[in-house]
């Protein structure tokens, strides 16, 4: 069955206009990358500003997710530090985003690193090894 690009199309733009909706003039759309043909890829980036982190949108195949990225490239999902429904529909987007917008305004999570083959929590500017991975399975605490 053939993607209707339409549709995608229309997605997008509700997507940018949630995104607008509830962060307002605290981020700024840096990119967009649209594929739709190759299984109804599509990326968005953008920057939040209050911490400059980067938020990437990534949808693929139906699916969704926002990744966190900071200046050093560490980073951590979004659905990691809280679950929700990833299955890219207009609801599932709003409350994500919403989740997306009260988990930045806090600050408290984690982010993880690759340091010379090694991962790395970083939370707070403070830097923990992560040894045992079991330990990405727990409540994104030190």
């Amino acid at each position: 069955m053939p993607l209707d690009k339409t549709k995608y199309l229309i997605l997008i733009d509700k997507i940018l206009d949630i995104f607008s909706n509830i962060f307002g003039k605290d981020i700024f759309l840096l990119e967009r990358s649209i594929a739709i043909e190759h299984m109804g890829f599509f990326k968005i980036k953008y920057r939040y500003l209050p911490l400059g982190y980067d938020i990437v949108f990534e949808n693929d195949r139906g699916a969704f997710s926002i990744e966190i990225y900071d200046d050093e490239g560490a980073n951590n999902l979004l659905y990691r530090i809280e679950k929700f429904d990833s299955e890219t529909t207009v609801e599932n987007v709003k409350y994500a985003t919403q989740i997306l917008k009260n988990i930045l305004k806090k600050n408290d999570f984690c982010l993880y690193i690759t340091r010379e083959g090694k991962l790395y929590r970083k939370k707070n500017q403070h830097y923990k090894r992560v040894k045992d991975l079991t330990e990405l399975m727990g409540d994104n605490d030190d």
